[in-house]
């Protein structure tokens, strides 16, 4: 009986040793916004290979007796079923932004009126099997408006997405989604060092640089890939599909790491010292009859007059160098530049430049993390537009929990505008 238990003991270690490792799990999403779906693992090899016992399990393996005679060893048992090592559960994610802006929006100069605003995003993303995905989110933000403001707040749709994946030189993905334009339309507010987005020159205006839509979005289609994990990327895509009114508007864009890969569809501003970046990006839209004349009201009892139109287009180019320098901290540059075709576009150019570093150790729970950012814009037929923020960052765990404490001075062709604001994102 003892030779028997031992044997049995041997075989099954043996059988253990020949069962494939199990893939491992899937990478974790980059949020706020879920990231598209990892390389699928190798399927597990076919069960009844990986049951089968090795040859040197058996080799020398004296034969087994008992008192009625020869019989076989118990059979081990089988082994636990294996997930679909593609599939990922439902991943679902809430963010949310509040700040406060020291400002009086009828006299920009004078900082006597505070404001409050905020926003709270919910998203989710999986896969249907190995080449299906999907993504959505719902946004619902507070804060003032033209008119004052409404305590109530909105809400709206932000993404709904259809993902389709042939390869890794080919996805499409279809729906509302960001328009594949610079990396700043990648990132958002939410993975950037800066607390406001970049182009927020005027109030209440959609800021300046590429054509977007609401929240960055649009509705469209974008084919895009990568080679060697994302150390290239292209995107092409065609938006304003909803409206039929409108010609649609064309984009594209290549972007090139070279140092380490950004494999997902979004992008960051910042990686805060998780990847060392050396990344170019240029990209261009186009839309026929998109620059439109712009006219003044019509006369008491005059018809409207009928604008003329010629074709949109804006080309743009960005750069991203972030190094990690171990215990000396690290330091982020960015720069962007955006030009402006049509006979009836308000703008010449525009441009960003940002410097930042991030202390190597915490100073209490977070690391600091001061930053600097001048913004232009160059109207047509006026002075340019400018905006410096200075910023004190507080980053308690990366894009996940941080504060942002900052001054900005204004001065759009002439008036001028003073503001203090502070801002804590959360996300679980």
């Amino acid at each position: 009986m003892a030779l028997i238990v031992g044997i049995t003991s041997f075989n099954r270690s043996a059988q253990a040793q020949a069962q494939p490792e199990a893939p491992p799990g899937p990478a974790g999403g980059d949020p706020p916004i879920a990231a598209p779906a990892t390389e699928p693992a190798s399927p597990p090899a076919d069960a009844t290979t990986a049951r089968a016992p090795s040859a040197e399990a058996h080799a020398g393996a004296p034969a087994l007796q008992s008192a009625a005679g020869p019989g076989p060893a118990s059979p081990a048992p089988p082994p636990p079923a294996e997930e679909e090592p593609w599939k990922k559960p439902l991943s679902v994610a809430a963010w949310a932004r509040v700040g406060g802006r020291l400002q009086n929006p009828g006299a920009r100069e004078k900082m006597d009126r505070l404001l409050a605003d905020g926003e709270l995003d919910l998203s989710f993303s999986g896969e249907i099997n190995r080449f299906i995905g999907v993504q959505g989110a719902i946004v619902a933000q507070f804060g003032p408006t033209p008119t004052g403001g409404n305590i109530a707040g909105s809400a709206t749709l932000r993404d709904a997405i259809a993902k389709i994946k042939f390869h890794d030189l080919l996805n499409v993905w279809i729906g509302r989604m960001i328009v594949p334009s610079d990396r700043s339309a990648f990132s958002g507010p939410w993975s950037m060092g800066p607390w406001n987005y970049p182009g927020f020159f005027e109030p209440y205006a959609p800021p300046i640089g590429p054509r977007q839509g609401p929240l960055g979005r649009n509705d469209g289609v974008t084919a895009w890939g990568k080679i060697a994990g994302g150390l290239f990327k292209y995107y092409a895509g065609a938006f304003n599909l909803h409206d039929s009114s409108v010609s649609p508007l064309y984009t594209a864009r290549l972007n090139l790491s070279l140092l380490d890969p950004e494999p997902a569809y979004y992008q960051k501003s910042t990686y805060l010292g998780e990847k060392s970046i050396l990344a170019l990006g240029v990209a261009g839209e186009v839309q026929r009859e998109g620059s439109v004349e712009s006219l003044p009201p019509p006369a008491m009892g005059m018809p409207p007059g009928v604008p003329r139109k010629d074709t949109f287009m804006e080309a743009n180019a960005d750069i991203l160098f972030e190094r990690n320098l171990g215990t000396a901290g690290t330091i982020t540059l960015e720069g962007a530049f955006y030009k402006y075709f049509g006979d009836f576009e308000r703008l010449d150019y525009s441009f960003f430049a940002l410097a930042s570093y991030l202390t190597p150790s915490n100073v209490g729970v977070g690391k600091l993390q001061p930053l600097v950012r001048l913004q232009q814009a160059k109207p047509k037929n006026a002075d340019p537009y400018v905006l410096i923020d200075a910023q004190m960052g507080y980053i308690i765990e990366g894009h996940a929990a941080r504060a942002a404490l900052g001054y900005q001075r204004s001065d759009l062709s002439g008036a001028k505008g003073n503001a203090l604001f502070l801002g804590v994102q959360l996300q679980k």
